[in-house]
């Protein structure tokens, strides 16, 4: 799904979270379409606990890469730090769900990619790891299996809104969420 990749930001590139090597291939993906130039100013944010992981963490400079500590990963700071990268035309990289899966279904939608989708206008480029990565290696593993396959694709821009809403309902975020 290379083709479906905007070739600069502003955008939300939004993956998801279904096992540990998804989210680790995920991050490979992007370090690697930013050391071949297909990528640039993105902007990271990440489970502070996976800068514990000596690979990831040596991923992460290649980035702007932000720690964000364990079940805040759509709180309020995090949410203002993308607007701002948004706002500067930056490719901001946020999962939707705000953490892992722990039995290999997607977790629910938290509204902060929606929100900012809906605040700032740019589109959200989807970047999924299908369930082949759950079973390789499921979050509560310690480590993987190395058998089976998974595939990571990318989708086409979905516009959750025309222009940047100045004003967001409970309601706004639960459809922009479904889409």
């Amino acid at each position: 799904g290379l083709e479906n990749l905007p070739p600069h930001g502003p955008y939300i590139l939004s993956s998801n979270e279904i096992s540990q090597i998804g989210s680790t291939c995920t991050t490979m993906v992007i370090v690697r379409l930013v050391s071949k130039g297909r990528l640039r100013d993105i902007v990271g944010f990440g489970a502070e606990d996976t800068w514990a992981n000596p690979f990831l963490a040596r991923l992460y400079p290649r980035t702007e890469a932000h720690p964000i500590l364990p079940g805040r990963g759509q709180s309020a700071p995090a949410l203002l730090a993308a607007h701002e990268a948004l706002q500067a035309g930056k490719i901001v990289m946020m999962n939707p769900e705000g953490e892992m899966s722990w039995d290999g279904r997607m977790v629910p939608f938290k509204p902060g990619v929606a929100w900012l989708a809906l605040r700032t206008g740019v589109p959200v480029v989807p970047l999924v790891a299908t369930q082949g990565a759950y079973e390789i290696w499921p979050r509560w593993a310690s480590r993987p299996k190395f058998t089976g396959r998974f595939t990571i694709r990318l989708g086409q821009p979905i516009y959750l809104a025309g222009q940047p809403l100045r004003r967001i309902e409970e309601d706004d975020l639960v459809i922009a969420s479904r889409r």
